[in-house]
């Protein structure tokens, strides 16, 4: 079992992060010894071009020209935010980082070299830019996100719930849960039964975990009138300090099955750390 976090990232916009998200990437670089690399997504200068299907090179230059004084303005606030950050943060390694272009294109390129993504909930932070970003590191990186609340306590982990389902995201979402379940106090293997029928998967998975060393309980719960979504959050909310893991589902229906499915839900209600992998 994979007991170690190398790399971190935790994407910025021009108002860097939320303070849940900051306080949760630069406290598992410092816990996990891991390099955190603080990454401003920027769109180009000549991304913000207002459209025109006429207009005179003279206006088109001095409008790219009031663009690109944007996005130096942006850079050095967010710079400020991180050095501001950092100073606040002893301990933990961390870089920084401007990428211009598409924020979607170059999150997913720069997840893809990282073990981890720390991104805001829905509910924490919803807009354009935010939407697009976690969306990229989610599907497009192959590698596993930490979703944060808004409100989040300093420390978390000690008792993992894992969102058990007999399904490959789960499974990826077990594996990128390694480093956490090594360090955890309390380990809960959750299914939520949607029918009557037993899941023997339940048990394959307890007893797999179990030969890692790892000492594991199993629940499987009723969603009764519930959603299967706040019948999750609602179990992992009951233990303070409480780390959610889970897969997420719907790359390639998204529209249908993500937005209005569990993921969905789960990345607007939830009020504790969520490590998702899809």
């Amino acid at each position: 079992m994979s007991t170690k976090l190398s790399k971190i990232l935790l994407p910025v916009s021009r108002q860097g992060a939320t303070d849940s998200c900051r306080q949760a990437a630069f406290g598992l670089a410092r816990d996990f010894a891991a390099r955190l690399e603080v990454l401003h997504l920027c769109p180009a200068a000549w991304q913000r071009l207002p459209y025109a299907s006429e207009i005179s090179p003279f206006y088109s230059e001095e409008v790219l020209d009031i663009c690109r004084e944007q996005v130096s303005a942006e850079q050095l606030e967010v710079k400020a935010w991180f050095e501001q950050a950092l100073s606040a943060q002893p301990g933990a390694p961390a870089d920084f980082q401007c990428i211009e272009g598409f924020p979607a294109t170059n999150m997913a390129a720069r997840a893809r070299v990282a073990d981890l993504s720390v991104v805001p909930s829905i509910a924490a932070r919803d807009d354009e830019f935010w939407t697009a970003v976690r969306d990229a590191a989610l599907f497009q990186s192959g590698r596993p996100v930490l979703v944060v609340p808004q409100e989040t306590p300093n420390r978390s982990g000690e008792t993992i719930v894992v969102a058990w389902k007999d399904s490959v995201e789960s499974v990826r979402a077990v594996t990128a849960a390694e480093p956490f379940l090594a360090k955890a106090k309390r380990i809960v293997l959750l299914s939520v039964a949607e029918d009557d029928n037993d899941d023997p998967s339940l048990a394959g998975m307890a007893d797999y975990l179990a030969l890692t060393g790892l000492s594991v309980e199993t629940s499987r719960i009723a969603s009764t009138s519930d959603t299967v979504g706040k019948a999750l959050l609602l179990e992992a909310s009951k233990t303070p300090g409480t780390l959610l893991v889970m897969g997420a589902y719907g790359h390639w229906r998204w529209r249908e099955w993500v937005f209005g499915g569990v993921t969905e839900e789960v990345l607007r209600d939830t009020i504790v750390p969520v490590l998702m992998a899809h």
